[in-house]
């Protein structure tokens, strides 16, 4: 018999313990490079438009996916996300050594992870999958009846409680074919180590794709991590005690960006994070809050994962036969605000399954963000992208 199988895994970090031969560095490197390619595409396919991901929220959702697949199926997954010389043991327990270590970087620092599975009264999911899914992403299973409005409401009270409010639904509807969903919430909130200070915010000309607009800049003097090259200019803004960066990479040219993007590929990506040398400068910097969606299904059967969509999908170690699922659709929501005090960030990834059969230097800089730019909030311990963004318009 075959079934609907929605799984809406809604990103992030948490927490555990791995085997000592799987290296963090490995996943979040892996995270990183599947999450640039994902988002190069997005920022291809609508140029001059803000586009915001969370590459660690679509690994993990992804992956906690990919766990209840077999054969060429899991081949597919794991190839597109760089996972191919690590087991699937290997991935999950290297995932949740990864989380453990985010969510304990900075005490000054929020980062809260939640995982759940709701189930459909009536089905089975295989045993072996929903005790991995406890044991490595700290996700429980709770049955519900699906035929009530009731089932909609508690998944999103659930979502909304985990995102501290800022993502409030993700379910709108549960259909009769549906038989499972999973979510997975990422919420960060931090301060500045250093603040701006809002009364030397104001309006200031933003070059936009087209013209310019009067947008909320806020500026300090200081000593920064900072580097820079005839192509752009870069600074990064610490967080909490500074494990934690906003890094944000300005284009020479008010164009620049799109060049940028296309410049930058995975296996080239670490060295954006490199070269940084302590100077002292002003920063002026938008304030920006922008909330983003899109679904990623075209991106990921560009990259490989193909198989995951087709009839023939294999997902038999999740579900238990004779029910069989492949991916129908994976949407992808972020939230993020930028201010003088900080920034919080949230992000939600849906996974929908259907039935088948540099050194010092002593001169000043000026760093004036008042073009688009690139932007990245990375944990420096271990290179791990929270979220990554192209903001064309800083928009309020």
């Amino acid at each position: 018999m075959n079934l609907l199988l929605t799984a809406v895994l809604f990103c992030s970090a948490a927490s555990g313990a791995q085997p000592a031969a799987v290296r963090t560095a490995e996943v979040a490197e892996a995270d990183n490079k599947f999450g640039l390619s994902l988002f190069n595409y997005l920022a291809t396919i609508k140029p001059q438009e803000n586009v915001f991901i969370s590459p660690l929220s679509i690994a993990l959702a992804l992956q906690m996916t990919a766990h209840g697949s077999a054969g060429a199926t899991w081949d597919a997954m794991a190839g597109s996300m760089n996972l191919s010389g690590l087991s699937r043991t290997e991935v999950s327990a290297g995932n949740l050594k990864l989380r453990e270590e985010l969510v304990n970087a900075d005490k000054q620092v929020r980062l809260d992870i939640a995982n759940s599975l709701w189930l459909r009264a009536g089905v089975k999911l295989q045993k072996q999958f929903t005790s991995d899914c406890n044991r490595y992403y700290k996700a429980s299973v709770t049955t519900l009846d699906f035929g009530k409005p009731q089932a909609v409401t508690t998944i999103n009270d659930w979502v909304a409680k985990n995102t501290a409010g800022r993502i409030k639904q993700i379910v709108s509807e549960l259909t009769p074919r549906e038989i499972l969903v999973l979510v997975n919430a990422i919420y960060f909130k931090g301060s500045w180590t250093k603040a701006f200070d809002p009364k030397l915010t104001a309006p200031r000309e933003f070059h936009l794709a087209s013209g310019s607009a009067q947008r909320r800049m806020m500026s300090r003097e200081a000593r920064f991590r900072y580097k820079a090259d005839a192509a752009m200019q870069a600074v990064a803004l610490p967080y909490g005690d500074e494990r934690l960066n906003l890094y944000i990479f300005l284009p020479r040219e008010n164009e620049g960006l799109s060049k940028l993007i296309a410049a930058t590929k995975p296996d080239n990506f670490a060295e954006l994070f490199t070269g940084f040398g302590e100077k002292k400068g002003e920063v002026v910097l938008p304030k920006f809050k922008i909330e983003y969606e899109h679904s990623l299904n075209v991106a990921l059967k560009q990259l490989g994962m193909g198989l995951a969509f087709a009839p023939g999908a294999d997902f038999s170690r999740m579900v238990v036969p004779p029910n069989t699922a492949a991916i129908s659709d994976v949407l992808h929501k972020t939230f993020v605000e930028v201010n003088e005090e900080g920034t919080e960030a949230a992000a939600v990834t849906g996974v929908k399954m259907l039935a088948t059969a540099m050194p010092r230097q002593d001169e000043k800089f000026s760093f004036v963000c008042d073009h688009p730019f690139l932007c990245a909030i990375r944990d420096d311990a271990t290179g791990s992208i929270l979220f990554l963004g192209a903001i064309y318009d800083p928009k309020q």
